[in-house]
């Protein structure tokens, strides 16, 4: 009988432990997703109709896995260091942080509004946040989580971008056909505003701070501003609705993800002409580089990811995501491997 009992408690330990990992404790899916290697980093959607972010590995462009946010995240943002994450909720107001390596919730913090875009400065110390519906700007305290102020821009502001020098916020006005240019230091202050296209969309700058690049939604141009003078030196013909876009480190190219053409659009910002044109997904919305050559853009309409092999200029991948994906980030391995 107790040899019976024996082979019995054998045989039941592992289940039990088992059970545990999935009831008690952690559940081995979430362990999974969170101890996943990603060498070369992550990428990060908002989808916004879902409810979710979406983590896709960069190294084998697959999803793997899910984490659960607030309202309709707009926007998620990596902290310079890479060490966080933060999501932009337009369906309240507050916004979201998470640690990039356990996954899980840290803080939240209270903007006051419904909130759209959001973006760090260069030491990781303030976020700036859009509030579309209150024509104005959160400012918030990084290390303390907390709003320490509020700036009001044009109407219904959407895109933010703090200059690599970390000296001026931008802030496109969708309502204005204006963009808004802040000084940033000591605190935020509005400096001037200078007319764009029609409902500009998105703000990028270039590596020298020299230049701001803004997407026009409704001109189907990119107009480049000139941040010491502060006016507008010209224009770029896009593709139809240019939604998000980035600056190619290093180059002089724009790509510009183009939201009724699906396409992306390779502008070249000194010859200021067309360099490419790559077919995407529907809905193409979202904009982001990497490290290893590769650009991802969000499909809004078909809920996918387009991977973009930047040297060939192609895709060479598409991965489903959530529903209505809206903005991403680009995270480097949390571990640092």
């Amino acid at each position: 009988m107790k040899r019976l009992l024996l082979i019995l408690t054998l045989i039941l330990l592992p289940l039990l432990a088992a059970c545990g990992e999935e009831t008690g404790g952690e559940p081995a899916s979430k362990s999974a997703v969170r101890d996943f290697p990603a060498p070369q980093g992550r990428i990060l959607t908002a989808n916004q109709a879902s409810n979710t972010i979406s983590l896709i590995d960069v190294a084998t462009d697959t999803t793997i896995g899910t984490v659960g946010t607030g309202a309709q995240p707009h926007h998620v943002v990596g902290t310079p260091d890479g060490k966080e994450f933060w999501v932009s909720l337009y369906g309240e107001n507050r916004v979201q942080v998470f640690d990039a390596q356990t996954l899980k919730e840290i803080a939240s913090v209270e903007v006051g509004a419904s909130n759209d875009d959001l973006t760090f400065d260069p030491a990781g110390q303030r976020l700036y946040v859009s509030l579309g519906k209150s024509n104005a700007i959160a400012v918030v305290d990084v290390p303390a989580r907390e709003l320490i102020q509020t700036v009001k821009v044009g109407k219904v502001p959407h895109g933010v971008k703090v200059t690599p020098d970390g000296k001026r916020l931008l802030a496109t006005n969708t309502a204005d056909n204006t963009l808004s240019i802040l000084s940033t230091q000591p605190e935020l202050t509005p400096k001037s505003t200078v007319k764009t296209g029609a409902n500009p969309f998105e703000v990028t700058v270039s590596d020298d701070s020299a230049t701001a690049y803004v997407s026009n939604f409704l001109g189907d141009s990119i107009a480049l501003i000139d941040l010491a003078s502060e006016k507008v030196t010209g224009y770029i013909r896009s593709g139809k609705q240019p939604a998000m876009l980035a600056v190619q480190s290093g180059s002089p190219n724009i790509w510009v993800a183009n939201t009724a053409s699906a396409e992306v659009w390779v502008l070249d910002a000194t010859t200021r002409k067309l360099v490419t044109r790559i077919p995407v997904g529907k809905g193409a919305h979202g904009i982001a580089t990497t490290a290893n050559g590769k650009i991802y853009v969000t499909n809004s309409t078909d809920n996918t990811l387009s991977v973009i092999d930047q040297a060939q200029t192609k895709v060479i991948a598409t991965i489903p995501v959530g529903t209505n994906p809206n903005g991403l980030t680009f995270l480097p391995n949390p571990t640092g491997q």
